[in-house]
């Protein structure tokens, strides 16, 4: 891999997305031993930006940044400025921002489901409200400039805003002249008149991304430019769901209307309007999951995620430039304040002259030191984030000013410098251990669900064929067809096959999953009569005359209608099922059907509900604990090992 460039005191390992608010990158902030930790880092040097202007704005806002913490907030680092480009470096989340989400749905034609759309919707809300409910300097928290680009999905399905920090000086831009028109639709028309930040300005937002999230069109920029049309209304009465052409459900478009209103008809915080989604979605049983939205991003950005995940692997042993390691090493006050490295990467566009050359590489003495610190760092992030939402505060920029020991010489000496001790590198072995156990997991489970579409399409091509054998054997010629045994028949009374299959009398040559026994008479009938002058009660016991057919083989895919004698699959352990949350705030109950496809070594391939929809969560922990359960498989009477469906219930309790 390249040596990374430099950015101030962090490297910049990838440039993720570039926007109308500026460019994001992922980076490492650079410490003696390696990459200390690895960032987010949104970079404000947007078109036409006043990155100076902006910085004065926001300079005194490092409280807010570090203050606020939730689950859906943006984990802050800190903020800063390298040059006339001010930042905000932040906890970095694997995932995408929702204005690439919004993009790639609508390039692939793979729209968001409802599900997925008010999920998001409330988390953005949640994260709104748990900033007004923070008081930092005796004031509440607002954000007033929430667009799609300063909100990150992650590949786990969570929902983060950031910007807090940064939105009252991009509001100030904005209202002075700073026009970015993919920006306005989101925005409330008071935000360019420049009235005063008001606690609804947010409820427009909400509204806009919403709306869109649902329809996949964003509100016409024309029209939000233009203050309130009463064209909203009519928009709102008319729009479909984009993910199957429905229109809205009513409490939508009454809460669309609400948003999308005069200041003065609005719903008037983001308190309110979390309490009203909430509502809704309880209301009108929607199931919105994490796990779910997951496998979404999964399904969008399956090869971008993979390549990620080997991109931070190899970061762990990234080589520091040398200029960088000497720097962290050396006291801040030394730095020279005029270094040109510091705006290496950054959009050259933005840059007053040439742009420098990257530093040449430079063999790190210490790699395996700085191996191991960039992986602890990592794993810390990453377990902090899948437990709790965010990790562990960072401490305070001025932390890092703190100058090195007097032993410590400016630039790194030929000798080997102190290290950790041996049992700190034994537990940092272990935690990568740990770490490596858990990303090997997480890429067994994309290969399970890969494994689980496959064989889902080879059923649906089997049931396919399944349905077109009766008219293909109808139309094989008489000539083709081997002669028929002499009639064989078991039961003195020659009886309908409906008659026999009720009183479940085994036929001398049942019929095959591919060949029906309600369909074969009427075949063989209509094919052995020209040659052969049989008599009627002969034809009318086609199974007798039939030529043999398949023995059923191991891994078939039987029911119990078309194979006699088959046991069919039973359970022999399952993992308990996940209570949902929601259900048991509420106290609810439920029994869930879920039926399952179980193969021939007793594992499930496939799971579906069966019956009403529980709600509340319930059917997708069933699903969850069903894919989850093992079973001693199908077999037949010969102990021939099959693949069968079966139904299994599931009860959900509270205690």
């Amino acid at each position: 891999m390249n040596i990374p460039e430099e950015f101030g005191k962090y490297l910049l390992l990838k440039k993720l997305t570039e926007d109308p608010l500026g460019e994001t990158f992922r980076a490492g902030k650079a410490g003696k031993e390696g990459i200390e930790q690895v960032a987010l880092l949104r970079v404000f040097n947007g078109k036409g930006m006043d990155g100076e202007k902006l910085w004065q704005k926001v300079s005194n806002r490092g409280a807010v940044q570090l203050g606020l913490r939730s689950p859906t907030i943006g984990s802050g680092i800190d903020m800063g400025k390298v040059r006339s480009f001010p930042y905000a470096a932040y906890d970095y989340i694997s995932g995408k921002s929702l204005a690439t989400l919004l993009a790639r749905s609508a390039k692939l034609l793979s729209p968001i489901p409802t599900d997925h759309a008010l999920l998001i919707a409330e988390r953005l809300s949640l994260a709104l409200a748990a900033g007004y409910e923070t008081r930092i300097q005796e004031e509440r928290i607002q954000h007033g400039f929430v667009t799609p680009h300063l909100v990150m999905i992650s590949n786990e399905g969570e929902t983060r805003l950031l910007g807090f920090e940064m939105a009252p000086g991009l509001r100030s831009l904005a209202a002075e002249g700073w026009n970015a028109p993919e920006l306005r639709p989101y925005l409330a028309p008071e935000t360019f008149t420049g009235v005063p930040l008001a606690k609804s300005d947010d409820v427009w937002s909400l509204g806009a991304i919403l709306f869109e999230l649902l329809t996949g069109e964003s509100l016409p920029a024309a029209a939000a430019s233009d203050g309130y049309p009463d064209g909203y209304g009519s928009l709102i009465d008319n729009a479909m769901l984009s993910n199957d052409g429905t229109p809205l459900p009513p409490a939508i478009v009454g809460l669309l209307k609400k948003s999308l209103a005069p200041r003065d008809q609005r719903i008037p915080d983001a308190v309110t309007w979390h309490k009203t989604l909430s509502k809704l979605m309880i209301d009108g049983q929607f199931s919105p999951t994490t796990f779910n939205l997951a496998f979404f991003m999964h399904n969008l950005f399956r090869d971008e995620i993979e390549r990620e995940n080997q991109e931070l692997q190899a970061e762990k042993t990234l080589d520091l430039p040398k200029a960088a390691a000497a720097a962290a090493a050396a006291p801040v006050a030394a730095r020279a304040a005029t270094d040109m490295r510091e705006a290496t990467g950054v959009r050259e566009g933005t840059l007053p002259g040439a742009r420098p050359a990257a530093p040449p590489p430079a063999v790190s003495k210490t790699p395996l030191y700085a191996g191991i610190a960039a992986a602890v760092v990592l794993v810390a992030a990453g377990a902090g984030w899948f437990l709790f939402g965010r990790s562990p505060a960072a401490p305070p920029p001025a932390a890092e000013t703190v100058a090195a020991p007097s032993t410590q010489p400016a630039a790194l000496p030929a000798a080997t410098p102190s290290g950790p001790t041996q049992e700190e590198i034994n537990s940092q072995i272990q935690q990568m251990v740990a770490a490596s156990s858990q990303e090997m997991e997480a890429k067994i489970k994309q290969q399970y669900d890969e494994r689980i579409k496959q064989l889902q399409q080879q059923l649906q091509e089997t049931k396919k064929r399944d349905e077109a054998s009766p008219v293909q054997t109808a139309q094989v010629p008489p000539a083709a067809r081997p002669a028929a045994a002499p009639p064989v028949v078991p039961d003195p009374e020659p009886e309908p096959a409906e008659t026999r299959a009720a009183a479940k009398t085994p036929d001398p040559a049942p019929a095959s999953a591919s060949n029906p026994s309600t369909v074969v008479p009427a075949v063989e009938k209509a094919a052995s009569a020209p040659p052969q002058a049989a008599p009627a009660t002969q034809a009318a016991a086609p199974p007798t005359a039939a030529p043999a057919r398949p023995q059923i083989q191991y891994g078939d895919l039987v029911t119990a209608a078309t194979a006699s004698g088959v046991t069919p699959p039973k359970m022999t352990s399952r993992l308990d099922p996940r209570y949902p949350q929601q259900a048991k705030r509420m106290n609810k109950s439920a029994q869930v059907d879920i039926k399952v496809l179980v193969d021939e070594r007793g594992r499930v391939l496939d799971a579906q509900r069966s019956g009403a929809q529980a709600g509340f969560g319930f059917d997708e922990s069933a699903l969850e604990a069903a894919r989850r359960s093992v079973f001693q498989p199908a077999s037949t009477r010969d102990g021939v090992r099959v693949k069968m469906w079966t139904t299994i219930r599931i009860s959900f309790q509270p205690h």
